[in-house]
C-alpha cells in the first residue's frame, strides 16, 4: 500500500512518504517499486524536496549541480567490490534503473544515480539509492574505523546498517 501511494505520489511529482507523515523514510522508499519507468516524463524532484530525500539515505551526498547523487566507500578487496557490483547490477535490472559505477584503485567503489533521461534526479534515484543501501558490503575495516570516527568527531549518528552488519 505505501509502495503504490508513494508511486502515486511519484506521478504527481510529490515525494514518498509514509502513511501519516511528511517525513521521507529510507524504509518508504524501499518499499516502491520502479518497475522501469525512468524517462523523459519522469518527473524532476523538485530542488525544495532534495533534503528531505538525502534525509533518507545520509550515505548519500548531492552533487554541486544538484543533478546526482553519490556515494563511495573502500571494499575490503577487489572481489568485496565486485561482489558489490553484481549485487547492484542485479538490483538495477529488476528495477529497470541504473546507476553509474565506479571501480579505482581495485576497492574504491563510487555510485553515482541521476535520471539521464530528464538530467536530475527523480523518485526512482532515491528509492534506488535506499535499495542499495541495503546490499551487504564487505567494508575495508581500516575505511570503516576512519569513518566512524569521522562520523563520531562531526557528532552524526552511529553508523549505518550496512556498516553495522559488516563489523
Amino acid at each position: 500500500q505505501v509502495a503504490r501511494a508513494s508511486w502515486a505520489r511519484l506521478e504527481s511529482g510529490m515525494p514518498a512518504v509514509t502513511e501519516g507523515s511528511d517525513a521521507v523514510t529510507s524504509e518508504g522508499l524501499r518499499a516502491c517499486k520502479i518497475g522501469g519507468c525512468c524517462g523523459a516524463s519522469t518527473p524532476l524532484l523538485p530542488l525544495e524536496t532534495l533534503p528531505s530525500h538525502l534525509a533518507a539515505v545520509p550515505d548519500w551526498t548531492l552533487s554541486d549541480d544538484r543533478t546526482t547523487i553519490s556515494r563511495s566507500f573502500v571494499a575490503k578487496s577487489w572481489q568485496a567490490a565486485l561482489n558489490f557490483f553484481n549485487s547492484v547490477s542485479v538490483l538495477a535490472e529488476e528495477e529497470g534503473h541504473h546507476p553509474d559505477l565506479h571501480l579505482t584503485n581495485y576497492r574504491n567503489v563510487q555510485v553515482d544515480l541521476s535520471t539521464h533521461a530528464i538530467g536530475g534526479l527523480s523518485l526512482p534515484d532515491f528509492i534506488l539509492a535506499a535499495k542499495i543501501d541495503a546490499i551487504e558490503v564487505d567494508f575495508s575495516p581500516k575505511w570503516l574505523r576512519e569513518r566512524q570516527a569521522m562520523k563520531a568527531k562531526a557528532g552524526t549518528p552511529a553508523s549505518s546498517t550496512a556498516e553495522q552488519s559488516a563489523g
